[in-house]
């Protein structure tokens, strides 16, 4: 067996670093008057994510940790804000939503930098893997 007696087995830290990764990414974007979920939705966009049948599908699983049934509300948000024009069911991300994109991001690749600090490439995409790997495994029981 893989996992030892533990409290603190790989679900725990799942939970944890899900906890913790809203938290401050939460606080570390608050002056943009963004939360996590806001950033990777207008993350999303960026890369080229078109609609919202495309957001919700990428985000599945936060759908159902957020309790909702669709980002729509955080696009609305971005029109509102004039970071996102819509044509018909497709969403682009206007100037002023790739600025917003830009400093956003800065904040959150600092970030990102120091919280892997000490782990390497590798250990990184050996994490990755295992999980998805678990992930497939759950999904075909």
């Amino acid at each position: 067996m893989l996992q030892k007696n533990t409290t603190k087995r790989i679900g725990y830290w799942l939970l944890h670093l899900h906890q913790q990764f809203d938290v401050a990414t939460g606080a570390l974007l608050h002056e943009q008057k963004l939360t996590r979920r806001d950033w990777q939705i207008l993350h999303a966009l960026q890369i080229g994510l078109g609609s919202v049948a495309e957001l919700d599908a990428a985000f599945a699983p936060f759908l159902v940790a957020d309790g909702t049934r669709t980002y729509q509300p955080i696009v609305d948000d971005f029109v509102g804000r004039g970071w996102v024009e819509v044509s018909g069911a497709t969403l682009r991300l206007t100037a002023a939503g790739e600025a917003a994109h830009e400093r956003a991001e800065a904040l959150v690749n600092a970030h990102a930098d120091e919280s892997l600090r000490g782990i390497t490439e590798e250990e990184f995409l050996a994490a990755n893997a295992v999980l998805a790997k678990i992930a497939d495994n759950i999904a075909t029981e």
